[in-house]
């Protein structure tokens, strides 16, 4: 009967293969069981619990310290793209603090500028500023984003050229011909080493 329960007995599977030494486990350090305490005594993080999508892990994340480095900066790529196709685009300001300028805003309107609203152009600056598929006048903070012809946007930047060079255009003629209420200014002796010295540098307006 003993040699029965013996045959019948399942036999051992798994465990350590005999004749080959176990490897001791590596001692914990004092760091490791002070984190893992930690772990245990840290409740769910709050993050975990929020009902919206979180936004970190969007296609549109823009990282920690790029994000409101310049708020109103549109990518040169775009701005170019909207100049061909006969398009300027200038920030203008529609509030201080809060409160509306209605000067400024009847400045823009007679300038021809428009409020560009996000659906516009195709939709290339949507969510670019505001929250994607808003389609209001883009907004940021006390101002507003606004466009019109780059054909009377090139008109109006010759027209600024114009006014700025005037002050310097009359003083030239002033001392061409003596300047007035200045007795024998206009002598030749006197006009003869009159001159204003110019010189032109090339700089870079941003729109």
């Amino acid at each position: 009967m003993a040699d029965e329960a013996i045959i019948d007995a399942p036999k051992r599977r798994g465990g350590w293969p005999r004749g080959k030494p176990r490897q001791a486990k590596a001692a914990l350090t004092p760091e490791d069981v002070v984190a893992a305490a930690d772990r245990a005594a840290k409740p769910p993080s709050l993050m975990a619990k929020m009902k919206a999508r979180p936004n970190w892990e969007s296609d549109d994340f823009v990282g920690v310290g790029t994000d409101g480095v310049d708020r109103l900066n549109i990518p040169k790529d775009i701005l170019l793209a909207l100049h061909r196709d006969g398009v300027a685009l200038q920030w203008v300001t529609r509030a201080v603090r809060g409160m509306e300028t209605p000067q400024e805003l009847s400045k823009m309107t007679r300038g021809g500028w428009t409020p560009v609203h996000q659906s516009d152009f195709g939709g290339i600056l949507d969510g670019m500023f505001m929250s994607k598929g808003v389609d209001e006048p883009i907004v940021v903070e006390d101002c507003m984003l606004v466009a019109r012809p780059a054909e009377i946007q090139a008109k109006a930047r010759r027209a600024e050229e114009r006014d700025a060079r005037m002050p310097l255009q009359i003083a030239e003629e002033q001392l061409g011909h003596g300047i007035p209420n200045v007795t024998g200014s206009n002598h030749p002796t006197a006009t003869r080493g009159n001159q204003i010295k110019k010189s032109m540098e090339r700089i870079e307006i941003p729109e």
